[in-house]
């Protein structure tokens, strides 16, 4: 049950940094389009989530070894 709630951490944090940053690419009038090619902002769309998974997967690995010491 424990991981079930990180992963659905894990799955909330990835919605609302993608909604974050569409909001403020949104107020700043930049371009989120597919069609507009690979620039940074599709690059940031990718690797926020991808941080927060890491992140929550680096803190369960780093727990448990405390645990099992």
């Amino acid at each position: 049950m424990k991981s079930q709630k990180k992963l659905m951490l894990a799955h909330l944090f990835a919605l609302v940094s993608l909604v974050l940053i569409l909001a403020v690419a949104n107020l700043l009038n930049l371009n989120v389009s597919i069609s507009g090619g690979v620039n940074f902002l599709h690059v940031v769309l990718i690797i926020v989530p991808q941080l927060g998974f890491g992140y929550l997967f680096w803190n369960n690995v780093k727990t448990e070894k405390k645990v099992l010491s």
